[in-house]
């Protein structure tokens, strides 16, 4: 029995423990269960379907229908002063009882100009629809991106934190043997215990800072079960640093160039709708004359059939399409505005950026010389305070400044990632 219960908290244990995913992977993970992705490509697919809509208007269209009458009192009709009554006025009643109507209808555009209009604008809609998927997927991408960045980072502040806890606790151990062979103080002894207290509860934080960024992560990837990144912040930036980042676009400009020509192309749509709709059409009926129902009796069906062309021209529509072209102009000009200004922006965003990612870079530079530095120095005063050559204080300000160089090391690799990410995002590369 505690056989069998053991194996079966250690099969617990291993179902909740997390899944280790790489960058990649996570990415490809969001691509494929984010739910406002698989939305838009249902819209773009939406989208599509107008094209096909618009071509099935002019397929041939073809109605069938079928009248069953039972003249339950035939209608009268009066011929007044009949010449073949002596002038008297006559009633009389035209029709049979039973009238039956059977007959097939066809129409089938031969002209309209609104047509290639609509096929240019459904077609840029589809364009439109397609670079709002892009976007999304974008921003998907981006979130994805940081929120791997921030669990790797958190994850390396808890390295840290618990290089510096134990640190504090061999020093505590050592002052207490000090203490106990009175050459420590009591107000020495509580200053390393107070160093232990404060580097615990960093280090407490910093669990739940990566518990709660492993979480955001999950989300972000849309996962039914936990993750943790299988990458280090080294490996990151590594692999980031040899990516050199191509020549890009900002889908925004492409989506508004996209409204801008629609708007456009709808102010010849407003033109072309005053132009003739040129319309072939067809009948064929069969109508049955009875005095009982029956359908299938000779000599009562009488068919008649027409062929035409129906011209329509609009002749006045109460000025609505000069006011719907003058929307549509204003509409294009604003579209053009817009552009104008999401340039300015992503030009000005671009070189933010990279004002951002070169301090990143040059912060990076030097904390790497003073981690080198702060470790030698924290190496020396070891030696000296062992020795009872260097004051306490002294040697606490020498590990502070190494904590403070490790932690400063650890925020520069992480901001130069964020500054490539956001850079790549102004740039339209990522």
């Amino acid at each position: 029995m505690f056989i069998l219960i053991g194996l079966l908290v250690l099969n617990h244990s291993f179902a909740q423990s997390p899944a280790k995913i790489t960058l990649p992977q996570a990415l490809q993970q969001a691509q494929a269960n984010r739910l406002e992705l698989a939305n838009e490509q249902l819209q773009t697919q939406l989208t599509e379907s107008d094209e096909a809509r618009r071509r099935a208007r002019w397929q041939p269209q073809v109605s069938a229908s079928g009248d069953f009458r039972w003249n339950t009192q035939i209608q009268q009709s009066v011929i007044k002063n009949a010449p073949f009554a002596n002038g008297q006025d006559l009633v009389l009643r035209f029709g049979t009882r039973v009238n039956n109507v059977l007959n097939v209808q066809a129409e089938q555009k031969v002209y309209d100009a609104t047509s290639r209009i609509d096929r240019q604008i459904n077609q840029l809609n589809a364009d439109g629809q397609q670079a709002l998927l892009e976007k999304v997927r974008v921003d998907v991408r981006q979130q994805v991106t940081e929120a791997y960045y921030q669990a790797v980072f958190d994850r390396e502040k808890i390295r840290l934190s618990e290089r510096a806890r134990l640190r504090a606790q061999g020093y505590l151990d050592q002052a207490r043997t000090r203490f106990g062979s009175g050459t420590l103080l009591q107000t020495d002894l509580d200053r390393f215990a107070l160093d232990l207290s404060n580097a615990e509860q960093a280090y407490r934080n910093d669990q739940r800072d990566y518990a709660l960024s492993l979480e955001t992560l999950r989300y972000r990837i849309s996962s039914s079960q936990a993750v943790e990144p299988a990458d280090s912040l080294t490996a990151l930036f590594t692999s980031f640093q040899a990516q050199e980042p191509a020549g890009g676009n900002r889908v925004e400009l492409k989506q508004e160039e996209v409204n801008r020509q629609v708007n456009e192309l709808n102010q010849r749509r407003e033109q072309a709708r005053l132009a003739p709709v040129v319309t072939a059409y067809g009948a064929y009926f069969a109508q049955q004359f009875a005095d009982a129902f029956s359908p299938f009796a000779a000599g009562t069906w009488f068919p008649y059939n027409y062929v035409g062309v129906r011209v329509s021209v609009p002749i006045f529509d109460g000025r609505q399409t000069r006011i719907n072209r003058q929307d549509y102009v204003r509409r294009a000009q604003i579209n053009q505005n817009t552009l104008q200004r999401l340039r300015n922006d992503f030009d000005y965003e671009t070189r933010s950026a990279q004002n951002t990612l070169v301090k990143a870079r040059e912060n990076l530079d030097e904390s790497r010389k003073n981690i080198v530095q702060a470790q030698q120095i924290v190496a020396i005063d070891r030696v000296r305070f062992d020795a009872g050559t260097l004051l306490l204080a002294d040697f606490r300000n020498s590990e502070y400044a190494l904590q403070t160089a490790e932690n400063n090391y650890l925020r520069a690799v992480y901001d130069v990632l964020r500054g490539q990410l956001q850079l790549r995002k102004a740039t339209g590369t990522l």
